[in-house]
């Protein structure tokens, strides 16, 4: 047997993960065919879901009344109604697995080592984001005990911020909708125009890939479709109690896809979530240059021999040439930053003006004839041949690259029949699906006819054996059917029933009871806006009447002290002073704090630290536990709020 391969020079390129994920993705090919396989097309499901998250969420909208005092009736009125409520079911579990193939994707490319285009990466990463702000903003409309506790847990996490103030946490756990009802809009634009967003991403993340596949082939949006709409009757969502039930989100859901960020406030801190956040992001962003194989070296065009037939240009996965005047002739261009090496280019040449250090030469001289010739894929693993057959093998970057002629030329001179070892799914896109098409005469530089289909065979990673090699050589007729080894029939029903069970995998993760405030614990929460006394005062010693204020201007104001005693052996339990707000602390400070306390009552005093005789104080307040006692300052005095209901 003779094996030729690329030059030692420019050692094979094979990669083990992209290998490793053909083999896995190959037994769900059996039920799907290989064309339809969503595990080839991940990326594709994504945006279905998405589509169908728009659709459905449109429609619903029209049922879904604005005002926070009625949403959760609203979303429980389209709930009760079968069609309405099918249609929520659908809006919510297209939402959920939008973030499950969108993760499957983003692992599938890692693990492939397909981030080729930094600029698809580092979208991909955006969009994965913008989904999460969709998805949060959505829960926040139904406005229930999980919209109060993400209102409050967003507002903890902003906290950490300077120029936000912890005092809308309790806006949230009261329920006080003359503060937090601006959020709720902002909410609610936001889920509209993140959406539109999103689509602006999508189109960014496919720019500089030529024909791109953002919709997967219709027989499978049909199968996932219907696979959804099945969960959607079987697995109906329930809404939480609505937010005005208790001052704290005690029965409450989490729903893991959406809110697995979140979960880590109730472990870190908010520093620690923020560090967390930030190196998460940054480690996302950095991970193709860290884990990113070297390309090929680009190819090399002689323009003199280009005649300008434009195939290059068509053929080429990632947009790379582009049919552009030089010296007054139109000639194919490269552009060097975006050709990954593949080579799919000089398969599409009839003049052989396009080549490679990577490219192996070809034995084209008129010579008895070997048994067979194998053209082997780069990615396609080292493999043993029959010892029975006389075989010269060569290894090209992809079977795209391989010339319709050159193979003709091989038949005529040296080999009796042509074997192709490639992907199912081709690592660089199109190579295998433009190999096919030459040879199967629907895409130029088409093979030629004068030969029958049984000289040809194209076998993928999991088809190939010694055996089925050395059956295809004794092989006297065969038919178009037979050319390409992979799996090419679907089993709709089957295909159904796997896509509905693998969908119904996700159900349990989208309800799950999280607690974030502990019912047995007492909690005491102060919370209120407090202006201060003046200390100081601006210098109005201006001689011009114009420019003296009616009123003096308060230059500074007295910080507050907030105390809170054990009302029986009057120990202390917290004390925290509170500055006023401005650069020259002279705006009204807000007062926010949330005690777990184990003594039955307590007293609360806020005392101006520099004020003479200004205090305030609230005492015996009684702790409960479960719902907590929230203290705020109504009138000019400290008082015990009521649930807000």
């Amino acid at each position: 047997m003779t094996r030729i391969n690329i030059p030692s020079a420019s050692p094979n390129n094979q990669n083990k993960g992209h290998q490793l994920y053909q083999k896995l993705a190959s037994w769900p090919g059996r039920v799907f065919s290989t064309e339809h396989n969503p595990l080839y097309h991940l990326g594709g499901i994504a945006v279905i879901m998405f589509t169908i998250a728009c659709i459905s969420g449109i429609y619903i909208f029209i049922f879904y009344n604005i005002n926070p005092h009625q949403a959760w009736r609203s979303v429980e009125n389209i709930s009760s109604g079968y069609f309405n409520g099918w249609m929520r079911n659908i809006h919510r579990y297209s939402s959920d697995l939008l973030i499950v193939f969108t993760l499957l994707h983003l692992a599938h490319t890692l693990f492939t080592s397909k981030f080729k285009r930094l600029l698809s990466w580092i979208s991909g990463v955006f969009s994965f984001l913008v989904v999460l702000a969709i998805g949060v903003t959505g829960f926040i409309l139904v406005w229930d005990q999980k919209a109060k506790l993400t209102g409050y847990l967003i507002a903890k996490l902003f906290s950490g911020l300077p120029i936000f103030d912890p005092s809308i946490m309790g806006a949230f756990l009261m329920n006080d909708l003359s503060v937090v009802g601006g959020f709720f809009k902002v909410a609610l634009f936001g889920h509209i125009a993140l959406s539109l967003i999103t689509v602006i991403i999508i189109w960014i993340h496919v720019l500089r890939i030529s024909n791109p596949k953002i919709f997967p082939p219709l027989k499978l949006i049909l199968y996932c479709t219907i696979a959804l709409g099945i969960i959607a009757i079987l697995f109906p969502v329930k809404s939480d109690p609505p937010a005005q039930i208790t001052n704290l989100p005690l029965d409450t859901t989490f729903d893991w896809f959406y809110y697995f960020g979140f979960y880590l406030m109730k472990v870190f801190s908010v520093g620690q979530n923020w560090a967390i956040m930030i190196g998460s992001g940054i480690i996302l962003c950095i991970v193709p240059f860290v884990l990113r194989k070297k390309d090929r070296p680009p190819v090399h065009i002689d323009l003199d021999i280009c005649n300008a037939c434009n195939l290059c240009s068509y053929d080429c996965p990632y947009g790379a040439i582009d049919m552009l005047i030089y010296n007054g002739e139109r000639k194919a261009i490269l552009s060097p930053d975006k050709c990954v090496g593949c080579t799919i280019c000089i398969g599409s040449c009839t003049d052989h003006a396009i080549t490679h250090p990577d490219f192996p030469e070809y034995n084209l001289a008129q010579t008895p004839k070997k048994m067979i010739t194998v053209f082997a894929c780069s990615s396609f693993p080292q493999v043993t041949h029959p010892k029975e057959l006389e075989v010269a093998e060569y290894t090209v970057p992809c079977l795209g690259s391989v010339m319709a002629k050159d193979v003709q030329k091989i038949l005529d001179n040296n080999s009796e029949k042509v074997a192709f070892l490639g992907c199912e799914d081709c690592y660089y896109r199109q190579g295998k699906t433009w190999a096919i098409d030459r040879l199967r005469h629907k895409r130029p530089p088409i093979f030629s006819k004068r030969y029958d289909d049984s000289v040809l065979r194209l076998f993928t990673l999991n088809s190939y054996s010694p055996d089925k090699l050395l059956e295809f050589s004794r092989e006297e007729n065969s038919n178009e059917n037979n050319q390409i080894m992979d799996h090419k029939h679907t089993r709709p029903f089957l295909a159904t029933v796997m896509l509905t069970a693998f969908f119904a995998l996700f159900i349990p993760f989208t309800n799950t009871k999280v607690q974030f405030f502990n019912p047995e614990n007492k909690v005491l929460v102060v919370n209120l806006k407090y202006i201060s006394s003046p200390i100081a005062w601006d210098d109005n010693s201006s001689t011009m009447k114009h420019m003296q204020s009616a009123t003096p201007t308060v230059k500074k104001r007295s910080s507050v002290l907030l105390q809170i005693f054990d009302s029986k052996s009057r120990k202390l339990l917290f004390e925290k002073k509170y500055v006023p707000r401005g650069l020259r602390h002279d705006i009204a400070m807000f007062i926010y704090t949330e005690q777990v306390i184990q003594a039955n009552k307590v007293d609360v005093r806020l005392t101006e630290t520099e004020a003479e005789n200004k205090t305030l104080e609230l005492k015996g307040i009684s702790l409960k536990s479960g719902d907590g006692t929230f203290v705020i300052l109504k009138e000019g005095k400290l008082h015990i709020s009521e649930n807000r209901k």
